[in-house]
């Protein structure tokens, strides 16, 4: 039996060929754009992870050795690790003011981490030594984190870990950011402290530049009063 010209097993089997070679590119095309769509996936996390390293650099970066004191009038450090529900907190200068505010250009900054929501969230205060009502503004900085660690460094090698006890005012000299996210795994960047080991400034140093903040009062300007 033929149709136009061809028999029905060679109609068949031209038929078979059609549908595999039609198979086959489909299978090729989801192919291309699942990895398409990888790829594209990747480079939004890659890109989102660099915004927060580069906003966590900027605040390292411009590290300031001025200690505040919290909200019970207790003395905190210029720099702290793990400190209540924060895993590091620190002062920093370089605040922009465009409005014009009379407010510091220093801030008070602090990082956490949501492990239920898995946020990595950035905090800042708007005053440096803080009233009993005040609260910090919170900013969620990257989803999907499932880790963030910051260590310091007290000395040339990365072995010299840093310590507040070991260090009494000293700042490190530079701290490890580990980052690691469901999507790209574990980022470490290491930033340089541009105000490394000062000592805590007096009263009078630290609210130079800083005119619409309280002084620090410390022992040797108790005695003298």
């Amino acid at each position: 039996m033929k149709a136009k010209g061809f028999t029905l097993l060679e109609l068949l089997v031209a038929i078979s060929i059609f549908s595999l070679i039609g198979l086959g590119s489909y299978q090729m095309l989801h192919t291309v754009s699942e990895s398409h769509d990888r790829v594209r996936s990747s480079v939004d996390s890659y890109t989102k992870v660099n915004f927060a390293l580069s906003i966590i650099q900027r605040d390292f970066n411009q590290f300031i050795a001025r200690p505040v004191r919290d909200e019970y009038g207790e003395p905190l450090s210029p720099i702290m690790f793990e400190h209540e529900d924060y895993l590091v907190e620190f002062t920093r200068m370089g605040w922009a003011n465009p409005a014009g505010r009379a407010r510091s250009n220093l801030q008070r900054v602090a990082y956490s981490l949501d492990y239920e929501e898995k946020e990595l969230v950035r905090h800042f205060w708007r005053v440096l030594d803080r009233a009993e009502d005040s609260e910090p503004v919170s900013q969620v900085l990257l989803v999907g984190v499932t880790d963030f660690r910051v260590s310091g460094f007290a000395g040339d090698s990365s072995e010299d870990e840093f310590s507040l006890e070991d260090s009494g005012d000293a700042a490190p000299l530079a701290v490890e950011v580990a980052i690691e996210t469901e999507s790209l795994g574990e980022v470490e960047r290491m930033f340089q402290l541009v105000d490394p080991y000062l000592p805590q400034q007096s009263s009078a140093e630290s609210n130079a530049d800083d005119p619409n903040q309280s002084p620090i009062s410390t022992p040797e300007a108790e005695n003298q009063e």
